[in-house]
């Protein structure tokens, strides 16, 4: 059985602890809820196009680099030998320089 002083500290504390009128009435704590649940998902959006574009930097960093072994094995050949010039590699600056601006265009169009 509690206690009459008992009863009048709990109705103290449960008037001290109470939200504010103004606040159940404007809904404040819904407002501020939904904006942290909107920053929230905004994170995850943010989050999930970093990974994104940080999965597709990777994948064409490696496509490039197969693309410049092909090229350093394909202009060390008898074959083409012709076509690659002076030192082997008379054919490859201006396909690296094709093939970097297509990597930097691609990045970039991505970013915005």
């Amino acid at each position: 059985m509690t206690q009459p002083a008992d009863r009048d500290i709990d109705a103290m504390l449960g008037a001290l602890l109470a939200p504010p009128e103004g606040a159940r009435e404007a809904g404040g704590d819904r407002a501020f809820l939904a904006r942290v649940d909107r920053a929230i998902d905004v994170e995850a959006a943010l989050a999930h196009a970093e990974r994104r574009f940080w999965r597709s930097f990777a994948f064409e960093a490696l496509a490039i680099g197969a693309l410049l072994t092909a090229l350093w094995l394909l202009s060390s050949s008898s074959l083409l030998a012709p076509l690659a010039g002076p030192g082997q590699w008379g054919l490859a600056p201006p396909l690296l320089l094709i093939v970097a601006l297509w990597f930097g265009g691609t990045q970039r169009l991505r970013q915005v």
